[in-house]
């Protein structure tokens, strides 16, 4: 519940005026439709669902209202509460340590219910970013967007694993699976724990176990240059890296380590088309 919003409403991005007996049952209506924050007011039985939320709209006065956002914290959990969006994957909004965070959900591989971290298609999203913004995130949850540091770290204080999805120019597919995956705070650099592969692609990410992150504007890798700004990308460097999946995205299979690679899949630093690391809880 958002209380300095309480007597407010909107009408940006609306989705839906419900009759509903119930808090919770407005909540249903709001799982079920995917909504970002919802309405309810007792008086009039009414619930008011929307597809974003920003505070600043909530503009109109009208006694009675009280604001909520769903308080699911990973796609899991919505996956968990809502079977019905198996095989649905898009964006969801997910509540990261009492922050509205706007995340890509998989509903559909091996069972669903994975957060993505990290997506690429194209070349829109420039991911030759700083600090600050690998540390918040960035980008465009349905195309091109990094989940952010911070928000990573938070997710993966519990037992996760990571998958990733990598797309060649060719429309082939390979996957690398984790069985361990956790990132450090920002004290600590962020520091990665990757461990216990399987798969198709091949082990890319071994070297990598125990690296701080690496930005064109912060160096912590091992080497006597920055890999950053030598692979055009925010990474786990150590004297660079086999995997460079936010390196610079070029439109065909050209060949060099500053473009999204992931060399143990045939041994070739070919840049992909596309890619995704995704995560959820270790059963």
């Amino acid at each position: 519940m958002d209380a300095s919003l309480d007597n407010k409403v909107s009408n940006v991005s609306l989705m839906g005026i419900h009759h509903s007996e119930t808090l919770i049952q407005c909540s249903s209506i709001c799982c079920d439709e995917r909504c970002a924050c919802f309405g309810f007011n007792p008086q009039l039985k009414k619930c008011r669902i929307h597809q974003s939320c920003d505070p600043s709209d909530m503009t109109i006065n009208e006694t009675g209202w009280r604001n909520f956002y769903p308080d699911v914290h990973s796609c899991i959990e919505i996956l968990r509460s809502n079977l019905t969006v198996k095989g649905q994957d898009g964006v969801y909004s997910i509540n990261i340590n009492d922050q509205k965070k706007s995340a890509y959900c998989d509903m559909t591989t091996d069972g669903g219910g994975w957060t993505v971290i990290q997506k690429r298609q194209d070349g829109s999203t420039d991911f030759y970013k700083t600090w600050a913004d690998y540390k918040k995130g960035f980008g465009d949850p349905s195309k091109n967007y990094w989940l952010g540091n911070d928000a990573i770290h938070y997710l993966t204080k519990t037992n996760q694993e990571l998958r990733v999805e990598l797309l060649s120019f060719a429309d082939e597919k390979a996957y690398a699976l984790y069985s361990a995956f956790k990132v450090e705070d920002e004290d600590s650099k962020y520091r990665l724990t990757v461990s216990g592969y399987s798969g198709t692609a091949g082990d890319s990410l071994v070297s990598l176990n125990g690296r701080d992150f690496t930005t064109r504007d912060q160096d912590n890798d091992r080497w006597s240059g920055n890999c950053a700004v030598d692979r055009h990308g925010g990474w786990w460097y150590n004297y660079c890296a086999y995997a460079n999946l936010n390196g610079k995205y070029v439109g065909s299979a050209l060949s060099a380590w500053k473009y999204p690679v992931w060399y143990h899949w045939k041994n070739k630093k070919v840049a992909l088309k596309g890619t995704e690391m995704m995560i959820r809880p270790r059963d």
